[in-house]
């Protein structure tokens, strides 16, 4: 992560473990991370198909000049940026890890802002890990989307879960090794 906002969730995130595993989302207290509420989300994994905002901070919506609660995430992506996405949020989840990615918010006119966007594992009320706490963190000024919604989030870079065969299954080798993909592998 790179924004110091995002290590500062990240951190808070990290004093709320207990024994190594995902918060509950009980125990992630507004308050406690009041300056960054603005861009905060949470998420619910319905199925890994459909992560649906559960909240969505003010600044957020603003930029997109819409409310996100109720709404499926993985709509603000498409393509194989979507594929990707998904497939970090789920890493993210299953291997009980942080994850991140650089994305690009584009208005019609094509203004253009660099975003952060940080996943953090959560326990639901039944104990399961089905939520995530994210962060939507603009690396820029958004002066320039005053009045001009984002209409497109363009994936520039993942920052995947630092968990070996949790993103792409399959992909260590006997002796432990990790195998570098190179583009157009699956």
């Amino acid at each position: 992560m790179r924004h110091a906002q995002s290590k500062a969730l990240h951190a808070y995130w990290q004093t709320r473990r207990q024994g190594g595993a995902a918060p509950h989302r009980a125990d992630i207290e507004p308050q406690d991370i009041a300056r960054l509420l603005g861009y905060v989300f949470i998420l619910w994994r319905a199925d890994p198909q459909h992560h649906i905002f559960r909240l969505a901070g003010t600044h957020l919506c603003d930029l997109y000049q819409r409310e996100f609660r109720e709404q499926n995430f993985l709509s603000l992506w498409r393509g194989h940026d979507r594929t990707h996405v998904q497939a970090v949020l789920e890493a993210s989840i299953t291997g009980c890890a942080p994850a991140s990615l650089i994305a690009r918010a584009s208005s019609l006119d094509m203004h253009q802002l660099p975003v952060e966007i940080a996943f953090l594992p959560l326990r639901g009320p039944s104990g399961a890990i089905d939520r995530t706490l994210g962060l939507f963190q603009p690396l820029d000024s958004t002066e320039a989307f005053k009045g001009r919604p984002v209409v497109r989030t363009s994936l520039q870079e993942i920052h995947p879960p630092a968990v070996p065969g949790h993103i792409f299954p399959g992909l260590v080798v006997d002796n432990g090794s990790r195998v570098q993909l190179v583009a157009n592998d699956q």
